[in-house]
């Protein structure tokens, strides 16, 4: 199987880097193309989202990691695509569902 990853920074108090791994050739068992798997931690258990887009996995994964920082009032937390130097960062704004 051959993966491709994808990096986002999210900021919550401090500072917290996605790997979201795309498959790009062979069989997985994935529902979707992307993946992202966090480990578990004291303020949560281990998770893994998927998504058809790395977007919607980072999405996914920053409006849980908020919600487990017990920042309720955190309504919009910002990822930025970590690419390659040449290419200029993409921010992503996340909307956490009220």
């Amino acid at each position: 199987m051959l993966l491709r990853e994808h990096r986002f920074k999210f900021i919550a108090g401090t500072t917290h880097i996605f790997t979201i791994e795309e498959i790009v050739k062979g069989m997985a068992v994935w529902p979707h193309k992307f993946r992202l798997r966090l480990p578990a931690s004291s303020n949560s258990e281990a998770k893994t989202f998927y998504g058809a887009t790395c977007y919607e996995v980072a999405e996914k994964a920053a409006e849980s990691m908020a919600g487990n920082l017990g920042q309720p009032g955190m309504h919009r937390p910002t990822l930025q695509q970590q690419g390659p130097p040449d290419s200029p960062p993409q921010d992503l704004q996340v909307q956490a569902a009220d």
